[in-house]
Parts: structure tokens; C-alpha cells; sequence
């Protein structure tokens, strides 16, 4: 008998999702982030169920700090990113990872029923399940051999050195590592 070991977005998922108001000030917002030791929000109001957007670090690095805008006046909802990418619970893992890796994502909320049950990072998926960025090239090459014939050995994935979640990292000395880790690597 064989046994089913499809590996789903609910068993990587964190459950205890952090959210917060679109009328939350950055300066808040900052602070939740600060105290959970979290890297993003996802945006909600109390009468929604369904997420209505998300903020990270990064926004508030390149759409506050970088402008020299005052935190404390400027709302989550005036920054956040909208129409956001979700996933069901019931997702299989690599179809999550496929997902990210397309858009340019580290962070899906998982909806169910149209209310938010969780969110998925990057580090979740590869933390449940590190072998899946081998598996995701060699389904990416079968489905689309021609992609990958200038690409020696691009993955998508977390730099093993740095941490950023890519589309494409490179295998050098046994380690997957982004193009800017490479050339540091390289250049010693």
C-alpha cells in the first residue's frame, strides 16, 4: 500500500498571523513588526475577511525612510501592496513555491473559505522541506527544456549566504547562492 506524502501549504504555513488596520500609522506598524520579530503585516480591517493587503520592511524602507516621510503620518493603507497573491490551505507545497518563484514573492497569505488562516513565507517552505528547490528545477526543465539551456544550474530559492529569496541562484562549491554572493564568492 502506498501511502500519500503530498506535503501542503497547511503544513507549512504560520497560523498565528499577525495584522493590522489599514488606518494603522507606519510608526505602528514598525513597532508590531519590532515586537513579534516579524518582517511584514498583513493589512485587514475587523469587517473584512479576506486580507486586503500586506506591508513589509522593504516598503517601509523604500516608500517612507528613502522619502523622508514622517512615520507617525503616513497610513499601512497609503503604502501597502494591494491585489495580493493568496493560496489555499490545501495547496501542495511546490505549487506554493512555483507561485512565489513566478511573481517575485517571499510571503503568500493562505485564505480558506474567503478568510485568512495563515501566511507562508519563503523560509517556511524551505525550512518543511529544503529539498524542494532541487525538485522545482527539475520540474521546471521538464515542462520547459528550452528556459533552461543557457542556465547552467539557476534554481530559484534562499541564498544560502545572504538570505534573498530569488528566482535564480547558481550552485557554487555545493552551496545555492545568488548572482551578487557569486561574484564575491568568485572574486576571492
Amino acid at each position: 500500500m502506498e501511502m500519500d506524502t503530498k506535503v501542503t501549504v497547511h503544513d507549512a504555513m504560520t497560523s498565528s498571523v499577525i495584522t493590522a488596520d489599514p488606518k494603522t500609522t507606519i510608526a505602528d506598524a514598525a513597532l508590531l513588526m519590532t515586537r513579534f520579530k516579524i518582517g511584514s503585516l498583513i493589512v485587514k480591517s475587523n469587517l473584512e475577511l479576506e486580507p486586503e493587503g500586506l506591508i513589509t520592511e522593504s516598503d517601509i524602507i523604500s516608500k517612507v525612510v528613502s522619502r523622508d516621510i514622517q512615520a507617525s503620518e503616513i497610513t499601512i493603507g497609503d503604502i501597502m501592496t494591494k491585489n495580493l497573491i493568496m493560496i489555499d490551505p490545501g495547496s501542495e507545497l511546490n505549487q506554493a513555491a512555483r507561485l512565489m518563484a513566478k511573481n517575485h514573492i517571499r510571503r503568500l497569505p493562505v485564505v480558506d473559505d474567503g478568510g485568512l488562516v495563515g501566511i507562508l513565507t519563503s523560509t517556511d517552505v524551505l525550512m518543511v522541506s529544503p529539498e524542494l528547490t532541487d525538485i522545482l528545477v527539475e520540474n521546471a526543465r521538464m515542462e520547459n527544456p528550452a528556459e533552461y539551456t543557457d542556465m547552467e544550474k539557476s534554481v530559484p530559492g534562499t541564498c544560502e549566504i545572504c538570505g534573498n529569496y530569488l528566482e535564480y541562484l547558481d550552485e557554487v562549491d555545493g552551496k545555492f547562492v545568488c548572482e551578487e554572493c557569486k561574484e564575491d564568492l568568485e572574486g576571492d
